[in-house]
């Protein structure tokens, strides 16, 4: 059975119920999540039951040793991730046979988290499970829980191979959520080929999160990294702590009676306090690179915390703490922009109907059901009438229109049914001096005494996998009781967690999926009341393209979820963990697929297995369930370690080693900043030391395909579209050294690291020479042209298939070796494909005609990150031709 319907619908209590019941009658659960956090979570609520007979327990990589034995023997629900399932439990499942015996239901939470690479590993695992249970004499019931899946019995189905019944009827009561489109403002700045740049959406994210929190709206703000997320933080608490500075000078602090009612004011015109400039996210690429070519989630971008895919601080071995999946990204070229030298109020974020530049305009959409709604998207008033409004105008001393994000409060106060509607928020103050009096006029409290302001950053903090066991359990506790206001996190409270009590949610960058999108802003309102979910857009082609056309997110089912399981690459592995925990027979194969036979001969060829007449045996002295990594790191860890004191920091996945901690790369971990002083790939470790540099760092490197085989294909306008398999070759040969404030270019040093070779699946479309001459005749450069279609066709293919830009790579050329023609390329960036690509391939007129509209809306004369320009190309994004990415698209839609 899979339940599939909204956040906060009773799920949870869907599957406690029998799952109480059946402990009380004598049988064992069993209970898989993505995310530590969620087991804890619901371990918690466990609990509160006050039950004798439920003795439930976790058993992760959190989990004590000397507690791990008393689990196996006494616990009778159990609750664990896939990580410790496959590595754990299933190859030690002989001092689980008690509980095996008596398994009687097995619950998959939040399941829509199992999608992409990860998923289909998932998958093999849920099919040993059942083997494994088979031996003991139990066949438990798989119930699955998820808040966003589309056709969920078939992807149920996919998941766990067995027939499935769904619920999807959903009679929950629930308050409205309003939702906001918000597009940062164009800088002053200028990228790569002059391209005008906006400011970050952890920018903007940042100050959002300060003023609310100022406000009393108690936010949560999903970030796409775990340097993101830091950054995200720390720059909130010194907005605050610029305005608890001011304020403790002005007003000492004074016993408050506890009585004392609390007022604010409004003030006409708040001014956007420390604003600061972006660094330019475009980090030269000639080829636009998937995160991991040999199947990490990581991004190419050394801007990423490279903690993402892997548990940092050495404190957990559990895998699951990786809060990234496939598909889900980790785009954090927005991380390292936290600065910015204009104190030009007018830069401060821009909300519809408030500027007048069209491309400083932010949508701004609200689902809102209230008749008194329709039209009222921007406004001039203060008056607490306004309340529900999304923007309010106010003019600078210069006359300029700009934004002001009391609208969004006294949107929340009037949802939320604060008493008072009409408080408004500043941002948090000048960073090299005091805050202004208009700025802190309406904090002040209305009363003869003053509060201790100290404590005021302290209401804000990080969130994200790579903390200490307690040290999450802290903040979960503190955000539940109101000790905490705000919280910058990864993903890693997206799924489940239950927190009460929010009235917003920040979302800083598209977070990959639509079903991603209504997992974090449904974390708001969690308790019945109306909320607010803003969606912060980034510059980059896809959130550009969401915020000028909503009905792309509006009125819209969410992804199919895309796994499979049959990938060789992911079921050989877990064969041979199969036959380690049980020899194969013949029985089994069905149990994994139709594809079971051709691989099993495949592994013996390799001697990974050994063919007897009784099965397949795993003959070799190494763990066998070492050969999979279900998170898709690709090879042994590199340890990072500081060189003076020999601490271990954390850990990052070897591929991604190369664009994160290479030598002289800048690294970033709880918010202290190190450089990399060597990168030994053979000692699997990277020694660094303790730095404040004014500048980051972006490796580039330089990528090659080749066609292997060609599966399917057919004519699309005058060219032809071709689905098949490729093999890439990538070498990261230097980085770039970028001061941080300004984005300035201080140099480019080499670097000598080993290529990288993929065997993957790629969608790829040819046009021939007769169909592109009159382009060349126009004057129109094929290659620029060429490579900006790929760039923008990375960036949109998300909206279709159920990835991140970052798990799909991509290579144009204006003539390739193996077509002779005009080529783009679009790939999966995991070994064997993630069926990203393919998804491409069956959506090709769509996805393509998407790109095209999306480069034509965009207002840049030349191209920019918003439409053409990629983060990650290794070629500093030249040469790019936006006129003729458009006029090649037309070409090839034309029918014919």
């Amino acid at each position: 059975m899979i339940i599939s319907t909204g956040t906060a619908s009773g799920k949870s209590l869907a599957y406690l119920t029998p799952a109480v019941a059946t402990c009380l009658d004598g049988g064992t659960i069993l209970y898989l999540t993505p995310t530590k956090a969620l087991a804890a979570d619901q371990l918690r609520s466990l609990r509160e039951l006050r039950i004798t007979q439920l003795r439930a327990a976790c058993f992760d990589g959190d989990t004590p040793f000397e507690e791990r034995t008393w689990v196996r023997q006494h616990a009778n629900y159990v609750l664990t991730n896939p990580d410790m399932l496959h590595r754990s439990i299933l190859p030690r499942h002989a001092q689980w046979s008690s509980f095996f015996r008596r398994l009687r239901m097995v619950v998959v939470d939040e399941c829509h988290g199992y999608r992409g690479v990860f998923g289909s590993h998932v998958a093999q695992i849920l099919r040993r499970l059942r083997r494994v249970c088979a031996r003991y004499g139990s066949r438990p019931t798989f119930l699955l829980a998820s808040a966003t899946a589309s056709e969920p019995g078939a992807f149920a189905m996919r998941l766990t191979g067995l027939e499935m019944d769904e619920v999807t009827v959903d009679a929950s009561p629930k308050g409205a959520t309003t939702i906001a489109l918000w597009e940062p403002p164009l800088t002053e700045l200028r990228g790569e080929g002059g391209a005008p740049v906006r400011r970050t959406a952890t920018a903007e994210a940042a100050d959002l999160l300060a003023d609310l929190v100022l406000a009393d709206v108690r936010t949560l703000a999903f970030v796409r990294s775990r340097r993101g997320a830091e950054t995200v933080a720390l720059t909130a608490r010194a907005k605050l702590a610029d305005v608890a500075f001011s304020l403790s000078a002005r007003f000492p602090s004074t016993p408050t009676p506890t009585d004392a009612p609390r007022t604010t004011q409004t003030p006409t015109n708040i001014p956007a306090a420390n604003q600061t400039a972006s660094t330019p996210t475009n980090a030269p690429h000639r080829t636009d690179a998937p995160a991991d070519v040999s199947g990490a989630t990581q991004t190419t971008n050394t801007s990423t915390d490279p903690s993402d895919a892997t548990p940092a601080g050495g404190t957990s071995t559990d895998p699951s703490e990786a809060t990234q999946t496939a598909g889900t990204s980790t785009d954090s070229s927005d991380a390292i922009r936290t600065t910015d030298t204009s104190t030009d109020p007018s830069d401060a974020g821009q909300t519809a109907g408030t500027s007048t530049r069209p491309s400083d305009a932010a949508r701004t959409t609200d689902t809102s059901t209230d008749p008194s709604d329709v039209g009222q998207t921007a406004g001039t008033s203060t008056h607490p009438s306004d309340a529900g409004r999304t923007t309010v105008t106010s003019t600078d001393a210069r006359g300029a229109t700009k934004a002001d994000t009391s609208g969004a409060l006294r949107m929340v106060d009037s949802l939320t049914g604060t008493p008072n509607a009409s408080r408004a928020t500043g941002h948090g103050g000048e960073a090299s001096g005091p805050v202004p009096e208009s700025a802190l006029t309406w904090a002040i409290p209305d009363t003869p005494t003053h509060p201790d302001w100290s404590d005021l950053p302290n209401k804000i903090a990080a969130y994200r996998a790579g903390y200490l066991a307690e040290d999450r359990r802290v903040l979960e506790k503190a955000l539940r009781a109101g000790t905490l206001m705000g919280l910058a996190t990864t993903n890693a409270l997206e799924l489940g967690v239950d927190v009460s009590g929010l009235d917003a949610v920040l979302i800083a960058g598209w977070p990959g999926t639509r079903a991603s999108l209504w997992q974090q802003a449904g974390r708001a309102g969690r308790d019945g009341r109306d909320a607010l979910a803003v969606l912060i857009a980034r510059d980059d082609p896809l959130d550009t393209y969401l915020v000028h056309h909503p009905q792309a997110l509006f009125g819209r089912p969410v992804e199919t979820i895309v796994l499979d399981p049959d990938n060789p690459y992911v079921l050989g592995p877990h064969l041979c963990a199969a036959a380690a925990e049980i020899p194969l027979t013949d029985d089994d194969l069905h149990i994994f697929g139709a594809t079971t036979s051709t691989v099993l001969e495949d592994l013996v060829a390799q001697g990974l297995l050994r063919r007897r007449p009784a099965g397949w045996f795993w003959t070799r002295r190494e763990r066998a369930t070492d050969l999979a990594d279900i998170r898709g790191g690709g090879g042994a860890p590199i340890q990072v370690v500081e060189s003076s004191t020999g601490r271990l920091l954390g850990s990052v996945d070897e591929p991604s080693a190369h664009t994160t901690v290479h030598t002289g790369a800048v690294y970033l971990h709880q918010g202290e900043t190190f450089l990399v002083e060597l990168l030994d790939l053979e000692a699997g470790v990277a020694l660094v030391s303790s730095a404040n540099p004014d500048f980051t760092t972006f490796a580039r490197d330089i990528t090659d395909i080749s066609i292997l085989a060609t599966q399917r294909s057919h004519p699309l306008g005058p060219g032809t579209l071709h689905f098949g398999e490729v093999e890439v070759t990538r070498q990261v040969v230097s980085y770039l050294k970028r001061r941080l404030q300004s984005g300035e270019m201080l140099g480019d040093e080499p670097l000598d690291l080993p290529p990288r070779t993929l065997r993957t699946r790629a969608v790829w479309w040819t046009l021939p020479a007769s169909a592109v001459a009159s382009l060349a005749e126009a004057g129109i450069d094929l290659g620029g042209a060429a490579h900006a279609a790929e760039h923008a066709a990375i960036g949109l293919l998300p909206l279709f298939a159920t990835c991140d830009r970052w798990d799909i790579g991509g290579v144009s050329t204006e003539l390739h070796a193996d077509t002779g023609l005009l080529t783009v390329f679009v790939y999966d960036g995991h070994e064997g494909g993630a069926g990203f690509a393919e998804r491409g391939y069956a959506r090709a007129a769509d996805w393509l005609t998407a790109t095209r509209e999306a480069i034509t809306s965009c207002e840049c004369e030349r191209g920019c990150p918003s439409c053409i320009q990629s983060p990650k190309c290794g070629n500093g994004n030249e040469p790019l031709d936006k006129r003729g990415a458009v006029r090649l698209l037309n070409t090839l839609l034309t029918p014919q």
